[in-house]
């Protein structure tokens, strides 16, 4: 009997020693659990506007400040815009004001 519970008293001990030994750094944790999946975003927009650099710089910006993936298709301004009316596309992004004024009034 003294046996036994000299092992279970040993196996007790094990265990408080094995958590001791853990990892105690729950900032780093927490800030790991915290970060969630980025958000998806479809942004239509131009070719021209594809083409010409700029989203290669704006895009990485905004996706790490607000913790979404932005997907773009770059198409014609026809296309686009008849994608925001579709609802194909969360963001439009375009250059020819009337049609874009226009598409504000249908809706």
């Amino acid at each position: 009997m003294l046996k036994y519970r000299y092992l279970a008293t040993l196996f007790v001990f094990t265990l408080l020693f094995l958590a001791a030994c853990g990892n105690t750094n729950t900032d780093q944790a927490d800030a790991t659990e915290k970060k969630a999946e980025p958000a998806e975003l479809i942004l239509a927009t131009t070719t021209s506007t594809q083409d010409s650099g700029l989203l290669d710089v704006l895009l990485p910006i905004f996706e790490e400040e607000n913790n979404v993936k932005v997907k773009t298709i770059a198409v014609g301004t026809g296309q686009a815009l008849e994608m925001g009316v579709k609802g194909e596309a969360d963001v439009l992004l375009a250059h020819a004001p009337k049609s874009e004024e226009e598409l504000g009034h249908k809706r």
